[in-house]
């Protein structure tokens, strides 16, 4: 048993004969428990001081003399936010000129992304070598590839990259390296967690059929409550490997092919006597769900992932600005008890009408609606409900999320947690189809109208009166919520829409 003295050291307990034993032997089975006592006892971790192993490098000397690095990316099962995913990647900070890009990718989804992406990695990093979308290349064999790259251009380290991390330390791979070097660990990975939640790139212990056991300290390193560099049996997803090992380490992929690659690396590692690291010194970024990601259903899947990727979904879809005025005091108010403020971004907007455009089942702009519960409309549009797009559940979960909040701050003392609303569609106006909208109240306690493309570009014409104050607003700011109270007071109407095609989102909240 591990247990820590007054001044914090770790000592080994044997209950058993209430001895502390000097020297501790173990079998080949019985490695993993040593590895794990090696990170504590020997004064290698204090329960006051934390980790006291190694110090770092820092790499003061000039970024010509800096170690040599493959950047090995792969992508090889549907992930999310691959977008994001690149933008991290750009932003590594380490000399483009001490950096060779192998990048494999299996996913057809992604292939224009990723095209863009190595064209300017052309211009950057010193070599380029990619298999993008219709590689017969397997997982395995891709991997295998990469070391095999990164031995033939003879680098320093090679650091396996999965497209589900995000390293938002653009100094991660500096980090890494410095660590490795000062310490030298052969294989170490960054840590890296789903946001909230305690999955991560590591396993603290294994089952005796070799997969994940949490082990004692398990949660405690992952929140961060230990920090330290951690000899474990199993690490995935990011991964710097030093040369030394780069050339020991080229079949690990398919040595156990009954098993999944990853696994078959750490396998590999564990039985050639290969110690493998984690290290939670740093915050170095987060992990992706990509855990029943599919990409070929949608025009945009990754408008669904609000429930599984919020933090990054919100990168993507929220107005940058928004948070700044959910914090501010002075919301526009154009018209009374009109308030207009900064919702969806221009990647939310754009690709919720192409995936309008998509469905493309566009409704007559008749009375007769058999959507709805009784069949008939009395003030339609052209339009489409989030419902038939399947996006009902998300886009309530949105309002309720960044929408009630803002109510809530400016129509005082009105309080509905979850919002309600039947009523949530995306309206089509255009000249010879609909290009306006006779004055009528609408079914909700409040109302948001959100455009989603730009007069002057995309339309002309268009905007909101309100007949009950003679006040007419353009409505023209892409992604600004016009938010308002809907049945009783104010009476509205869509002005003509005079050339091109205007969208805007519309719910009606809490009818």
């Amino acid at each position: 048993m591990l247990l820590f003295d007054d001044s914090g050291y770790a000592y080994v307990n044997n209950f058993v004969q209430n001895t502390r034993p000097s020297v501790i032997l173990g079998s080949t089975k019985g490695s993993q428990l040593l590895n794990h006592l090696g990170n504590y006892v020997g004064k290698a971790w204090s329960a006051e001081d934390g980790y006291l192993q190694c110090s770092t490098t820092s790499l003061k000397t000039s970024e010509n003399t800096w170690p040599s690095v493959t950047l090995a990316l792969f992508i090889t099962k549907p992930i999310p936010f691959i977008r994001e995913f690149l933008a991290t990647v750009s932003r590594i900070s380490y000399p483009t000129s001490k950096i060779d890009i192998y990048f494999y990718n299996n996913q057809k989804y992604n292939e224009e992304e990723i095209e863009k992406f190595l064209q300017n990695a052309k211009k950057l990093y010193q070599t380029v070598e990619y298999d993008n979308s219709d590689t017969e290349l397997g997982e395995r064999e891709a991997r295998k590839a990469a070391l095999t790259f990164a031995k033939e251009m003879l680098n320093d380290f090679i650091f396996m990259l999965d497209g589900d991390v995000h390293l938002i330390t653009p100094e991660t791979l500096q980090l890494l390296v410095d660590t490795a070097i000062a310490g030298k660990f052969g294989i170490i990975a960054p840590l890296v967690t789903l946001h909230g939640k305690l999955f991560s790139n590591f396993w603290g212990a294994l089952d005796s059929n070799g997969y994940y056991l949490r082990s004692e300290d398990y949660i405690e390193i992952v929140d961060g409550k230990r920090t330290g560099i951690w000899n474990v049996p199993y690490i995935s997803k990011a991964i710097l490997i030093s040369k030394e090992k780069i050339k020991v380490l080229e079949n690990s992929y398919t040595y156990n092919v009954m098993v999944d690659a990853d696994m078959s690396f750490c396998e590999y590692a564990r039985e050639m006597g290969y110690f493998m690291y984690v290290d939670n010194q740093h915050y170095y970024g987060f992990l992706v769900d990509a855990e029943d990601f599919v990409s070929d259903e949608r025009l945009h899947p990754e408008m669904y992932e609000i429930f599984k990727n919020r933090y990054v979904w919100e990168q993507r879809y929220i107005h940058p600005k928004y948070y700044e005025a959910l914090n501010s005091r002075n919301i526009p108010q154009p018209c009374p008890d009109v308030y207009n403020y900064p919702l969806m971004s221009e990647n939310f907007t754009k690709e919720l009408i192409e995936e309008m455009e998509h469905y493309g089942l566009w409704s007559s702009g008749k009375n007769e609606d058999n959507r709805l519960a009784g069949g008939y409309e009395n003030v339609p549009t052209v339009d489409i409900h989030m419902k038939q797009i399947s996006f009902e559940k998300e886009w309530l979960y949105f309002l309720d999320e960044y929408v009630r909040p803002m109510q809530e701050k400016l129509f005082i003392g009105y309080y509905q947690q979850p919002v309600e609303a039947v009523m949530m569609f995306v309206v089509r106006y255009k000249q010879g189809e609909q290009s306006s909208l006779q004055a009528h109240h609408d079914a909700s306690t409040y109302t948001v109208d959100i455009p989603l493309n730009k007069r002057g570009r995309d339309y002309e014409g268009g905007g909101i009166r309100y007949v009950r104050y003679n006040c007419t607003v353009p409505a023209d700011q892409i992604g600004y919520a016009a938010m308002f109270p809907g049945r009783l007071t104010h009476l509205h109407e869509g002005l003509p829409v005079t050339s091109g095609i205007r969208y805007i989102a519309v719910s009606f909240l809490n009818p």
